[in-house]
């Protein structure tokens, strides 16, 4: 796998509330879509998409859950995620540090 920021679309997909969040016009300004995004985690982050016909901007997402776009020159923390080949599989415990996930 390879480690990198997710996408837009990525945080989208991640959302259990497809019929309100499940397009950039309905997560871009949606306090909605923060309690059933996966990804949500109360911070403000950036994500890997930059902002079509902006060279400098790139989408974030804010601590309470909408998405943004603003200027790559601020700094703002980072949410890596791990990109896995569809062959690995994911076995055994909770994802918690004493009892982690296995890959295989």
């Amino acid at each position: 796998g390879k480690v990198a920021l997710p996408t837009a679309s990525e945080y989208i997909r991640s959302n259990s509330n497809q019929s309100s969040c499940g397009n950039m016009d309905q997560v871009y300004n949606s306090t909605t879509c923060d309690d059933t995004s996966w990804m949500h985690n109360n911070a403000d982050w950036w994500m890997l998409s930059p902002l079509a016909g902006y060279s400098s901007g790139v989408f974030f997402v804010l601590s309470h859950g909408n998405v943004y776009f603003r200027n790559a020159k601020y700094t703002d923390g980072v949410h890596p995620v791990v990109y896995l080949s569809s062959e690995v599989q994911i076995t055994g415990g909770s994802g918690i540090s004493s009892d982690p996930y296995q890959l295989m």
